[in-house]
């Protein structure tokens, strides 16, 4: 993804973000950083880019204030429930799975932009139109806390499933673009800030809690790909043969990390084998316009029946709403979820019920 492409998507919710603004550099050892920096208008970059100026969300004004909310009964006792964020509208959707059957709306975000969960069911909310991250509770309507992000959180986050932390990608703030990881999701993170990088939409945590996260690079953008072991201190880079793929939203498989690849709707399959990754094959995934965000069910069960779901907008083909895929098979969605309530939806999740 291109410093072009940024400023696109981030428009496409008025985030104020200084995307052209690389502060890249630095070591790799953590520090403890909260709040954020203020930052250039976006609109106008893009006018300097000659990009169009895109209305703002309809509720993006109201980042704190989920009065509009609203959750069926239904919601809190279902086993799995599938959260789509839309960037546009400042809502996040909430449905039973696999039925998709709407079951709640959770209103009021600054541009929601990408969503994760835990063990637990809980389900983190980027509002990537400010420097915030919303904790809801599966089912729940109110949020049970609000997490302060050094910076604007970017594509997705993820959560260690042995200790619990919350890691997320931060955008031009107070640590450069850096990776804010916040211990047992709760209080201020640390913050790491690895070297020859502008910036990390994707992080995903393996199931012996490795962090993984690509980068934009340096140079020209190339894809990066860093590792933070599990008891580690500090990030290094992974030599990875990879000049076909753009860093985007990142999880694991259960056997490889998968690298969506500049909202195409292509998600690569990287495997680590210490300092080096391999891209092992690929998934694309048909009738999709632009898809920011996806997530894989059963990522961390066994290898038969996994799923993509992911959420599509724009594109002559492309579904406004949600869809599944098989994974890693791609090919035509298996089933769609649309709405006219839906603008830009960008981001997904499911939650389910710890047992």
């Amino acid at each position: 993804m291109t410093i072009v492409d940024r400023i696109r998507r981030a428009l496409t919710g008025a985030a104020v973000i200084a995307v052209l603004a690389g502060c890249g550099g630095g070591a790799s050892s953590p520090t403890v950083q909260a709040g954020s920096a203020a930052l250039g208008s976006v609109a106008a970059q893009a006018r300097a880019h000659g990009l169009p100026e895109v209305p703002a969300p309809l509720h993006g004004s109201l980042p704190s204030d989920h009065r509009l909310s609203w959750m069926s009964p239904q919601a809190k006792t279902s086993a799995t429930l599938l959260y789509v964020a839309d960037e546009a509208t400042g809502d996040v959707y909430v449905y039973s799975y696999p039925a998709g059957k709407l079951v709640g709306t959770l209103s009021g975000f600054n541009t929601p932009s990408g969503l994760c969960s835990n063990k637990a069911g809980d389900v983190f909310v980027l509002n990537g139109g400010g420097t915030t991250i919303e904790v809801f509770a599966h089912g729940g309507s109110t949020p049970l806390r609000t997490l302060d992000v050094p910076g604007y959180p970017e594509l997705n986050c993820s959560v260690d499933p042995k200790t619990g932390d919350l890691a997320v990608g931060a955008l031009d703030g107070n640590c450069g673009d850096c990776v804010a990881i916040f211990p047992n999701a709760q209080g201020q993170p640390v913050t790491y800030t690895p070297s020859g990088q502008e910036g990390l939409p994707g992080c995903g945590y393996d199931e012996r809690g490795n962090l993984f996260c690509d980068a934009y690079g340096t140079d020209n953008h190339n894809f990066e790909l860093y590792e933070l072991p599990a008891g580690g201190t500090g990030f290094t880079k992974l030599a990875v043969n990879a000049s076909a793929i753009h860093a985007g939203s990142l999880q694991w498989d259960g056997e490889y990390l998968a690298v969506e690849s500049s909202a195409t709707g292509v998600i690569y399959q990287i495997a680590v084998s210490g300092s080096t990754g391999t891209v092992e094959g690929s998934t694309t995934l048909g009738d999709v316009g632009d898809v920011w965000q996806f997530w894989i069910a059963g990522a961390n069960g066994k290898k038969q029946g996994k799923r993509v779901v992911a959420p599509s907008y724009a594109g002559s083909n492309g579904i406004a709403g949600a869809g599944y895929w098989d994974y890693p098979a791609g090919g035509d969605p298996t089933k769609t979820i649309t709405g006219s309530y839906f603008a830009q939806p960008d981001g997904a999740t499911l939650s389910t019920l710890k047992s």
